[in-house]
């Protein structure tokens, strides 16, 4: 028995008929979408997705994303032209809501893994520091947007449930960001890092094959 026919069997199994044929329905709207919309059969993007400037986006095979997808180079903004470039490496998967925003760059690695409802942004509105600063009698939406900021996350990074990932950061290779955390600095390689700052917590011994606490937490794992 061939794997999809497998499958089939299994969701009207546990789903029923009705149930089953809306579940396969939206399989294939999607698949549809994506040939269409990004001349693609490897992908696997929701159909109610929100992709903006996708002349200035590259993608890598097997991306996969849940409903609620926002991912947008964003061209123009207040009569200001930028210069926005997204690259998503190969194998990355997000869940269902998340938003990713670039006006000058976002790259993100090869085997990254995305929780729900995460915000990636290279840009503010507004600018809060040096000489020329947004003043408060201008309303948010209006603000310039900052152009100079950049993100990298590097391959085999896990970042977890509404995770926020602010500019000029780069999250290292392999490491994990706990869930519901803000990133605002950068991450080392192979580390565990959670809260709000986010704070590394824990790195990866090559020598014992464990992570580690990096602070006075350590005999927990003893």
């Amino acid at each position: 028995m061939s794997e999809k026919l497998y499958n089939v069997k299994q969701c009207l199994r546990n789903n029923g008929v009705a149930l089953t044929i809306i579940i396969y329905y939206r399989k294939i709207l999607n698949k549809v979408y994506n040939y269409l919309v990004l001349g693609r059969l490897d992908t696997n993007i929701d159909s109610r997705a929100n992709l903006l400037g996708l002349k200035y986006i590259k993608l890598g095979e097997n991306f996969s994303a849940g409903r609620g997808l926002w991912l947008e180079a964003v061209t123009r903004y207040n009569g200001k032209n930028t210069n926005p470039k997204i690259i998503i490496g190969n194998d990355v998967s997000f869940s269902e809501y998340n938003h990713i925003g670039a006006v000058s760059y976002i790259e993100i690695g090869n085997n990254v893994l995305f929780g729900s409802r995460c915000y990636i942004t290279d840009h503010n509105h507004g600018i809060y520091k040096g000489d020329s600063q947004s003043c408060v009698s201008t309303p948010p939406i209006k603000r310039d947007l900052t152009t100079d900021g950049s993100i990298v996350i590097e391959d085999n990074v896990w970042i977890g449930d509404n995770v926020v990932i602010l500019p000029n950061v780069k999250i290292g290779y392999g490491s994990i960001v706990g869930a519901n955390s803000v990133v605002t600095e950068d991450i080392p390689p192979s580390s565990i890092a959670v809260g709000i700052p986010v704070k590394v917590i824990k790195v990866w011994n090559n020598t014992t094959t464990k992570w580690e606490w990096c602070d006075s937490k350590r005999n927990r794992d003893k």
